[in-house]
């Protein structure tokens, strides 16, 4: 499985991460909001 960090956790970081993981990519998202990167891994 193929890792990829995606910085920022707005609306396209999101949108980004979502369709990566849903094509078998290991996903890591970096923003400054904790609590909303802790709710979106």
């Amino acid at each position: 499985m193929t890792k990829v960090s995606i910085l920022g956790a707005g609306s396209w970081g999101t949108a980004l991460a979502l369709v990566l993981a849903d094509n078998q990519y290991d996903v890591c998202i970096c923003g400054h909001r904790e609590e909303l990167i802790q709710q979106i891994n």
